[in-house]
């Protein structure tokens, strides 16, 4: 297994720089680039490239993908300089077991979440625990006491309907290695907000900080 550490505060969904605060935050360690064709929000390689080499380099850039064949998924991380891929569809673990970048497995929270984890444990260097809705960019918040439970089963990254006013008592309700938010950091038109965005990276620093304080 590649394994890669798992983000503290991850946003996903972009698709040009500008969707980003300037200067960079400090907080924010991860981005995800929405490869699939049914997104709102799905980019090119080539146009993830092009955000990729204007983050610095600490930052690491996730691959969202639904249900690609492996090699499929190789071609996009290469061309787009991601260096982690987040699998969000019916993939089965056994055709993944020699892919060449850490994996991180999204899983719905529901009553099919524990034995999801169990399969893709020996794999997956995550988990981001989302709404059962969609394969994600829902927008709504998942069952909190289920997704503790997962928590305490693996390294797991919390997302669905994450924003700036409620990440602090989500975070502490579910007690994440993690948070990732998309879609309620976006304006009318869809694209991020940089103010969004920013608002969201400094509660979530703060309301993972304080969680790691209590550990």
């Amino acid at each position: 297994m590649v394994t890669e550490p798992v983000p503290r505060i991850k946003v996903c969904g972009l698709r040009g720089a500008e969707d980003l605060p300037a200067p960079f935050p400090a907080a924010l360690d991860a981005v995800g680039f929405v490869g699939w064709h049914r997104s709102p929000r799905c980019v090119t390689p080539e146009r993830a490239a092009r955000v990729v080499d204007a983050i610095p380099r600490r930052v690491l850039p996730v691959a969202v993908l639904v249900e690609p064949l492996p090699e499929e998924a190789e071609r996009f991380l290469r061309a787009s300089g991601c260096r982690a891929l987040q699998l969000c569809g019916r993939e089965r673990p056994r055709e993944w077991i020699d892919f060449p970048y850490p994996i991180f497995r999204r899983v719905a929270v529901d009553e099919h979440a524990e034995a999801e984890m169990d399969a893709w444990s020996a794999l997956a260097s995550g988990f981001v625990l989302d709404h059962p809705a969609a394969q994600g960019g829902t927008g709504i918040a998942v069952d909190s006491t289920l997704a503790r439970k997962l928590a305490e089963r693996g390294v797991c990254i919390l997302a669905g309907g994450l924003h700036a006013e409620n990440v602090a008592d989500l975070a502490a309700a579910v007690r994440p290695r993690g948070v990732d938010a998309s879609s309620r950091l976006e304006r009318a038109d869809g694209r991020k907000d940089p103010a969004r965005v920013l608002a969201f990276v400094e509660a979530a620093a703060r309301a993972l900080s304080l969680q790691e304080s209590t550990r």
